[in-house]
C-alpha cells in the first residue's frame, strides 16, 4: 500500500506513490478565465481555457479508478485506493480559497475543507475535526487532487508548451465536451499521453485519462458522472459538541516518511534542479521540471531497510552503486530506487514518472555525497 490522506494521516505515507504524487501535487496551475470565440474550440484553445478555468464555480459527484499494481510498502498508508482501486468523490468547489471534497466509503466519509486562510479535514468514523495548519513545501495528496479539473491544470499546466491534439467530443455529465491529447515531449518522462476532455465554453475539465509510455490503456482515469456550473452553498465545519477536535501541521511528504531533517540536499541532481523546498529541504526535494520531476527524500535507516525490503519481495531489482547499493522497482508509470550509501550510511528514497535510468544517475550522486 502507499500513502494516504483518505485514512490515518500520521507517518504512514510516501514511497511508491511519490512516483506518481510529484506530478499531481507540485505544478500550480493560476491563468485569467476567457470565454471561446466560437462554439468549436480548437486543442490550442482548449487547453487555453482549461488552465485558465480556476475561477469556475462547480458541484458534483465524481470516481476515479487508478490501476496501478502497487505493492504494499512501510509508512505508505491506504494510497493504495487512490491509484490501485475506486475512489468516490464529491465535492463543493467556490472557488480556489473554497471548497469542500467528501471521500465517501462504506463507513461514511472523510472531507477536506478549504476556506480563506484555513483547511480542515472531517472524520465520520471517528467523528474527529482536525485543523491544517500551514503550507508546506511538497504537501502530501489528498484524494481531491484527483478530481477532474485538479488533475488536467496540473498536468497541463505542468508543460504548457508541448504539442496537443483533438480528441472527438464525449458527453460527460450531460456535457457535449471537446477532448484534446497531450503527448509529452521530454524523453525522461514515463507518462506517454495525457487525455482531457472540457466544457468548451467554460473550460471546466470533465474528464482526463493518462496512460504510461509504451502502454494501451490508461493507469488512472477519472470523470464526473453529475455536475452543475453553480456557486455552492458551502457549509464550513464548526466545533460541536460531543466531536473530537484537534490541531495539527498540514500533511506534509517530510514528516510523513519521517524524513532526516538535517540532512541538506544538493541544489542539483542529475542535471536537475531542487524545484521544492530549496530553502529548507528538511531532507526531502522535489527535483526537475514538468512531467520528469522526481522526489528524493533522505529516510531513517530502519525505514530504509524496511522499503528495500517490501520492494525486494514486490520483484525489485538489485542495484550496486560506485559509492552504494540498493533496489530499484518500476510500476509503470512509476518508478523507485532506495539506496544506501556505503559512504555515509544514508538512506534515499528516490521516485517519480520518470525513467529509471535518470533515477541511478540520481543515486549515483547522492550516494556519493559526504557526510
Amino acid at each position: 500500500m502507499l500513502l494516504s490522506v483518505v485514512r490515518r494521516e500520521k507517518r504512514r505515507r510516501w514511497a511508491l506513490v511519490a512516483a506518481v504524487a510529484v506530478t499531481l501535487i507540485a505544478v500550480p496551475a493560476a491563468v485569467k478565465a476567457v470565454a471561446p470565440s466560437s462554439a468549436q474550440a480548437d486543442a490550442g484553445r482548449l487547453r487555453t481555457l482549461i488552465l485558465r478555468s480556476a475561477p469556475q464555480p462547480y458541484q458534483g459527484y465524481a470516481e476515479s479508478v487508478g490501476s496501478m499494481a502497487l505493492p504494499e510498502l512501510p509508512n505508505s498508508g491506504n494510497l493504495t485506493s487512490l491509484l490501485n482501486g475506486k475512489t468516490r468523490l464529491r465535492v463543493w468547489y467556490a472557488s480556489p480559497e473554497e471548497s469542500r471534497v467528501s471521500v465517501l466509503t462504506a463507513a461514511g466519509e472523510q472531507d477536506i475543507y478549504r476556506t480563506i486562510g484555513n483547511a480542515y479535514s472531517w472524520d465520520y468514523e471517528t467523528n474527529l475535526l482536525t485543523q491544517l495548519v500551514g503550507e508546506p513545501p511538497i504537501r502530501t495528496p489528498r484524494a481531491g487532487d484527483l478530481l477532474p479539473p485538479e488533475l488536467a491544470r496540473r498536468l497541463l499546466g505542468a508543460v504548457p508548451q508541448d504539442p496537443v491534439t483533438p480528441l472527438p467530443s464525449r458527453r460527460i455529465a450531460g456535457i457535449a465536451a471537446p477532448g484534446l491529447r497531450l503527448i509529452p515531449a521530454d524523453p525522461a518522462t514515463t507518462l506517454g499521453q495525457i487525455d482531457v476532455w472540457a466544457d468548451q465554453i467554460t473550460g471546466l475539465p470533465l474528464a482526463v485519462e493518462v496512460t504510461a509510455r509504451g502502454q494501451n490503456s490508461p493507469v488512472l482515469t477519472t470523470a464526473f458522472a453529475e455536475l452543475r456550473q453553480t456557486r455552492p452553498l458551502l457549509d464550513f465545519p464548526a466545533r460541536l459538541p460531543g466531536s473530537g477536535y484537534s490541531v495539527t501541521n498540514a500533511p506534509d511528504i517530510a514528516y510523513d516518511l519521517g524524513a532526516l531533517a538535517q540532512v541538506q540536499l544538493p541544489g542539483k541532481i542529475a542535471g536537475r534542479e531542487l524545484r521544492t523546498g530549496a530553502e529548507n529541504s528538511q531532507g526531502a526535494g522535489v527535483y526537475g521540471s514538468g512531467l520528469a520531476a522526481f522526489v528524493v527524500v533522505a529516510v531513517p535507516r530502519d525505514l530504509g531497510a524496511a522499503i528495500s525490503d517490501a520492494a525486494a519481495r514486490a520483484g525489485s531489482a538489485p542495484v550496486q552503486l560506485n559509492t552504494g547499493n540498493g533496489q530499484a522497482l518500476q510500476i509503470s508509470p512509476a518508478s523507485l530506487l532506495i539506496v544506501r550509501s556505503t559512504k555515509t550510511r544514508r538512506w534515499f528514497l528516490l521516485a517519480g514518472t520518470v525513467t529509471p535510468g535518470l533515477l541511478h544517475l540520481a543515486a549515483t550522486e547522492l550516494s556519493g555525497l559526504p557526510r
